[in-house]
């Protein structure tokens, strides 16, 4: 067994940064999502219109994923740095 730590402040910025960029790959994926089906459902309007609507759904998903993870992921830093000394971090095993 190894030692056991509790976590009692973690950095904001390079949280917040992790969060930004997991959110951001799932916006690329729910972007895609989004894309078909954009694509399929705007395909009678012409492929001009398909296509802009897919292209936006994807940017959108990547860009509002990036943005809203780093904001949602700060605020959540933010609490936990606020509450941990209060009620007591995360404890950790570490070998």
């Amino acid at each position: 067994m190894g030692d056991i730590k509790t976590i009692t402040k973690i950095p904001v910025g390079a949280v917040a940064l992790m969060g930004a960029a997991i959110e951001a790959v799932l916006g690329l994926i729910f972007g895609i999502i989004a894309a078909i089906g954009i694509g399929v459902g705007l395909s009678t309007y012409g492929g001009l219109a398909g296509a802009v609507g897919a292209a936006s759904a994807i940017i959108g998903g990547v860009i509002g994923g990036f943005i809203g993870g780093y904001i949602i992921t700060a605020i959540i830093a933010l609490i936990y740095n606020w509450l941990a000394p209060r009620i007591g971090g995360i404890k950790l095993e570490l070998e």
